[in-house]
C-alpha cells in the first residue's frame, strides 16, 4: 500500500445531497421543481398546480423501491431526485413495519424499538440516493418543520424549527446531506423617507433560504453559501457550483 496512492485533494464533484424544511406554503415543492430536470416521488398530493415529472402518488413502501430501482436500472433524462416529503414518507414506513410485525401502531414494539427498526428502512432509502448518485442525479428531500424546545446543556431551553421527523431519523437526514436549508417568510418594514414618527409603515413578507444553523432554526452546509438565499433553486446551484 502506497500513501501517496492513497491521498487526494481533489474534490469527487458528485451532485449535491439537499434537503429543505420550510413553514407551512413557504412554497418547497414548487422550490423544488425547478430544480435540472427532476422526477418526484410523492408521498402527499401537494403538486396539484405544478406540471413536473412525477410517479404515482405514494401509498405503500414497496412503490418506493420499485420506482427507484426503475430510476437506478434504466436509462433516463432526469437529473434530479425529489423526494416530497420526507415526513410523510415516514408515516408510511411506520405502517409497513407495522403491518409486517401484526402490530397496531410504532409504539406497539415496546420502548424505542419501533422507531430503531423503522430505521433500517431509511438506511435502505439512503442506499438507493447513493446508487442515483452514481448515475449523475442531485438528491432533494423536502420536508415539514415544527417548532419544538430545544435543551442545550450550557443555556437556557428555547424553541427553535427543526425537521418534522422522529429524532433518529432527522440525526440521520441531518447528517446525510450536504445541505440542510430552512425556508420561511421574512417580513420586513418599508417605510418612506421622511415618514412622521408614528405614522403606519409598508410590510411585505419575503420567501427566503437560510443555509447556516442558528437558535431559531436547524440548517447547515458544506458548501461556501451565503446565510441567506432567494426562494430561487439556481441561485442556490450558483452558490453550490462557486463553493
Amino acid at each position: 500500500m502506497n500513501l501517496n496512492k492513497l491521498i487526494q485533494t481533489v474534490r469527487t464533484g458528485k451532485p449535491p445531497r439537499i434537503v429543505l424544511h420550510g413553514v407551512h406554503g413557504v412554497g418547497k415543492s414548487t422550490w423544488a421543481s425547478n430544480a435540472p430536470d427532476p422526477i418526484f416521488i410523492i408521498t402527499e398530493d401537494g403538486l396539484t398546480s405544478i406540471d413536473v415529472p412525477h410517479f404515482p402518488l405514494i401509498t405503500d413502501l414497496d412503490q418506493v423501491w420499485e420506482y427507484m430501482g426503475l430510476l437506478i436500472d434504466e436509462d433516463n433524462p432526469y437529473k434530479t431526485f425529489v423526494l416530497d416529503t420526507a415526513d410523510w414518507l415516514e408515516k408510511i414506513i411506520w405502517a409497513h413495519i407495522c403491518k409486517e410485525a401484526n402490530v397496531d401502531n410504532i409504539e406497539s414494539f415496546g420502548f424505542g424499538k419501533g422507531y430503531t427498526i423503522a430505521m433500517k428502512q431509511w438506511d435502505r432509502l439512503y442506499r438507493g440516493l447513493e446508487m442515483l448518485r452514481d448515475k449523475g442525479m442531485a438528491t432533494v428531500i423536502l420536508a415539514h418543520n415544527e417548532i419544538k424546545a430545544y435543551n442545550p446543556p450550557d443555556a437556557d431551553p428555547f424553541d427553535r424549527y427543526q425537521i418534522k421527523l422522529h429524532k433518529h431519523a432527522a440525526t440521520k437526514l441531518e447528517e446525510w446531506a450536504d445541505v440542510v436549508l430552512f425556508a420561511n417568510f421574512q417580513v420586513y418594514v418599508d417605510t418612506e423617507k421622511g415618514a412622521k414618527k408614528g405614522k403606519a409603515a409598508r410590510g411585505e413578507a419575503q420567501r427566503v433560504i437560510y443555509t447556516t444553523n442558528c437558535p431559531a432554526w436547524k440548517a447547515k452546509t458544506r458548501y461556501a453559501l451565503p446565510d441567506t438565499l432567494k426562494m430561487d433553486f439556481n441561485e442556490l446551484l450558483g452558490g453550490i457550483k462557486n463553493g
